[in-house]
């Protein structure tokens, strides 16, 4: 599924060791804790997890976008090499739409609900005229995204967002996101609020845009039925850290994997036996502000041991790059620590 990468663009956006914190002092709660991986040119990486785990705010981090009081205090992020979190404004306004690109949750609150498609188009070429070298040519390549998103060009760039359903609305903010030609689009929960028929119709969109435009795609969601047809590599979040990271097929065939990711592939319900109980996640997500000690799942999972609820697991990887932090699982010599994804 996913474009072939050059060494050039192996890690095309790293992440490393970055925290996000949400106020000041000692009474600041940390959303993202120490957290390393990498996304390579041509993927499609997914960030999952259950609610509150910290995967939006990391995908905000990734543009410098994290809403206050929250703030990067430690770590980097770099793009193509390049530090953005130590880029000025004016830099990353540069680098926002033009290579990093953003579909927020709230598609449906996404466009000025007084000005047309159309005009909000006409405002982005506007404010990026080194895109394009006429407007008319801005306008063409967004009436094309809109061939590829599905919907009739002329009717979206005349109406308000109040005459488009939620599903439109959300294929009009992934055209949008990729008006300046990016290299990566994120998307934050990208089919949460829609019904089943447009959540396959946005499925089905976003690998053809990947097919056909090369862009690399990195998407929040909690959903893991998504990630299974979707992503070609998954990092997996809990109460703010990094709890395993791989491909498809080793988060879910793999026989080293986190108990987390387990619960979680357990209670996605089965059509094809209909006599397997759905077996939900017992208990709740931690308070970031008063987290367990040791393992932050340890509370949860029926097969901690004393070691889970005194010591953090560190994430220990095998020769394929396949990440898991967990003490009960991770009983390999071979296995050794490491800091990225």
């Amino acid at each position: 599924m996913s474009s072939p990468v050059t060494n050039d663009d192996q890690h095309l956006l790293e992440v490393d060791d970055l925290t996000v914190a949400f106020g000041d002092g000692p009474g600041s709660v940390r959303a993202v804790e120490n957290v390393s991986l990498s996304v390579g040119a041509g993927e499609i990486y997914a960030l999952v997890g259950e609610s509150g785990c910290g995967k939006s705010t990391l995908a905000y981090s990734l543009l410098q976008i994290v809403p206050p009081p929250g703030q990067i205090t430690g770590g980097t992020v770099r793009f193509r090499g390049a530090s953005t979190t130590t880029m000025s404004k004016r830099e990353l306004n540069a680098l926002r739409g033009a290579e990093l690109a953003m579909v927020f949750q709230g598609a449906m609150n996404a466009f000025n609900p007084v000005l047309t498609i159309g005009t909000q188009v006409d405002h982005i070429l506007q404010a990026h005229p080194e895109v394009f070298a006429d407007p008319k040519d801005g306008r063409d390549y967004f009436r094309h995204l809109l061939d590829l998103v599905q919907l009739p060009a002329d009717r979206i760039w005349k109406s308000y967002e109040s005459q488009l359903s939620g599903g439109m609305k959300q294929r009009v903010a992934i055209a949008v996101a990729l008006l300046l030609r990016p290299s990566v689009v994120i998307l934050d929960e990208p089919t949460t609020a829609l019904d089943v028929l447009n959540q396959r119709l946005v499925i089905d969109i976003l690998k053809d845009l990947h097919r056909t435009l090369g862009v690399t795609i990195i998407f929040v969601t909690h959903d893991l039925a998504v990630v299974a047809e979707l992503a070609t590599r998954v990092a997996v979040m809990y109460a703010g850290r990094l709890v395993e990271s791989g491909t498809v097929e080793e988060i879910f065939k793999a026989g080293r994997r986190h108990p987390y990711v387990e619960a979680l592939i357990n209670a996605i319900p089965s059509v094809l036996d209909a006599g397997l109980r759905v077996r939900p996640i017992g208990g709740a997500v931690p308070n970031l502000a008063e987290l367990p000690g040791g393992c932050r799942f340890a509370p949860r999972c029926a097969r901690a041991e004393d070691l889970c609820h005194e010591t953090e697991p560190p994430l220990l990887g095998d020769d394929h790059g396949h990440l898991v932090a967990c003490h009960v699982v991770n009983r390999r010599p071979e296995l050794v620590e490491v800091s990225k994804a």
